[in-house]
């Protein structure tokens, strides 16, 4: 009984939290300005910027809803970043516009950001379009087999009771999905500045740095998820950023690049 009630109230809490994140997002400022403090070693470095820098702007890559274990959410509504947010999946992104109503100086993108101009398969559980299932999508399809290969995914469909396909084979379906060029895209609408650049793609991150153009962009911060990429992409990527003369703080599952 237990299970069958947090299964009724969970989605119904998520609707009234975003609710009220989108009715008063003043109000969510205010939270977070008086009432919460950076907890890691890279939240205290954003916040840092994010307090010196009035104007600060950024690009998230695969933002999903948004708000649900989102390492920015809290500096975007206390700070009033100005930015873009990259969401391609449609569930996620309906949720990343209702919260961003009322927050005109940020704004939700339907697509992707990558190494080209075009279409590109986004591997997707098939059986869900719920938090947990949506944000495992990749454009690395072997990360998401690996996933379901842990039994991870088994796990968490139980967890949220979703239904299982018996094929596993259908477990995943490629979504073709519109994509922009990572280094034109920021040249043209941010001018090729940045004060923060974040990254979470479930397994393409160093993909997009290693596409990332460091001569001529200016990006003061660069953060992305180690997990799931390769030691040695993971290398060549701190090799890369420590040349173009960043200093690099970790957190268990984050790196944070900062150069001045």
């Amino acid at each position: 009984m237990e299970i069958g009630l947090r299964q009724v109230f969970r989605p119904l809490v998520a609707s009234v939290k975003l609710w009220i994140v989108n009715t008063f997002p003043s109000l969510v400022g205010f939270f977070y300005r008086f009432f919460w403090a950076p907890r890691n070693a890279i939240e205290k470095e954003i916040h840092k910027r994010s307090k010196r820098d009035r104007s600060f702007t950024f690009l998230q890559i695969g933002a999903n809803d948004g708000r649900i274990n989102d390492p920015i959410f809290p500096f975007i509504f206390r700070d009033k970043w100005r930015g873009h947010r990259f969401e391609p999946l449609e569930t996620p992104f309906n949720q990343l516009k209702i919260l961003h109503k009322h927050t005109p100086w940020v704004e939700p993108v339907k697509a992707l950001l990558g190494t080209k101009e075009g279409t590109v398969p986004l591997y997707c559980l098939s059986f869900s379009a719920k938090r947990w299932a949506t944000g495992l999508s990749s454009l690395n399809k072997a990360q998401l087999e690996t996933q379901i290969a842990s039994g991870y995914v088994a796990r968490r469909a139980q967890k949220y009771n979703d239904v299982l396909p018996v094929d596993r084979e259908a477990w995943i379906e490629a979504k073709e999905m519109p994509m922009h060029e990572l280094n034109a895209w920021i040249l043209g609408q941010a001018k090729g500045r940045l004060d923060l650049l974040q990254i979470d793609t479930e397994g393409y991150d160093h993909v997009l740095l290693e596409a990332l153009d460091l001569k001529k962009l200016r990006i003061g911060m660069i953060c992305f998820e180690k997990l799931h990429i390769p030691k040695s992409a993971l290398l060549a990527c701190v090799t890369k950023l420590k040349a173009a003369g960043y200093g690099l703080v970790e957190s268990d599952c984050d790196i944070l690049a900062i150069r001045d």
